[in-house]
């Protein structure tokens, strides 16, 4: 009986003893995801500290319906398993290029557009629509071009490949330069065209005056003054030349 009785009073004199005895073993938590992320969290455990990337994709409870495939395999598993972006191509190749469109066509370069000169009667110097039309594309007014030309007239009836005592081509370039005259009628014409452009800026100051003759009359008599300054001006001549210009090129 000593034993008994002696046990008896151990439970009297320490009820904790007892309650810790005959209490119910503490349920166990339901919630293994946060027992997952309290793993994850906690750096002692030697786990990763878990960083919101983790925590949106942390693992569902294990009596959760979603946390296998129905195939038996975790979820987890299989995406693991896909390759990232399943577009890519594979390693090792490069994508084909893609093909070009057809290119647009060129569009046709626009043609100056000039006077019509069409007419054949007075005293009209050969190309004279070639002459005006490169003039009046050079910063001429129709009527300055036709003054021009009728110097032209005068100088070499508008033949590029014209040789005078000491000069030639269009205008009477004294002396002649080299390359001017080659026999070429079409290359000669342009290049003489262009020398005379260049020939007029010498006299550049009187350009305007010349754009703004009233009648072609009156423009060739300002390009003999101010530009030709002819030995011999014939001034009728060149004058009656730049209005048959004038009338045959409707200016």
């Amino acid at each position: 009986m000593a034993p008994v009785v002696a046990l008896a009073g151990a439970i009297v004199t320490a009820p904790q003893v007892y309650h810790a005895a005959t209490a119910s073993p503490p349920a166990l938590s339901t919630d293994i995801g946060a027992a997952h992320r309290t793993h994850l969290t906690d750096p002692g455990s030697g786990g990763h500290v878990a960083t919101p990337a983790l925590r949106s994709h942390g693992a569902q409870p294990a009596d959760s319906p979603r946390s296998a495939d129905p195939s038996g395999q975790p979820k987890q598993s299989r995406q693991s398993a896909k390759p990232h972006g399943s577009g890519s191509p594979s390693p090792g190749k490069s994508p084909a290029p893609s093909k070009p469109g057809p290119s647009p066509s060129p569009s046709a370069s626009p043609t100056p557009s000039g006077p019509s000169c069409t007419g054949t009667t007075g005293l009209l110097p050969e190309n004279y629509g070639a002459i005006v039309t490169y003039l009046m594309a050079h910063g001429y007014t129709g009527l300055a071009a036709a003054g021009i030309a009728g110097n032209i007239y005068q100088e070499s009836k508008g033949n590029p490949e014209s040789v005078g005592s000491g000069g030639g081509g269009l205008i009477g370039f004294t002396p002649l330069p080299s390359g001017y005259v080659t026999g070429n009628v079409s290359a000669d014409l342009v290049t003489q065209l262009a020398a005379i452009v260049t020939y007029n800026q010498q006299w550049s100051q009187y350009i305007p005056a010349l754009n703004a003759a009233s009648s072609a009359s009156s423009a060739a008599y300002i390009y003999m003054s101010d530009f030709e300054r002819p030995g011999i001006p014939v001034a009728g001549t060149r004058e009656a030349a730049a209005t048959a210009v004038a009338a045959a090129c409707h200016l």
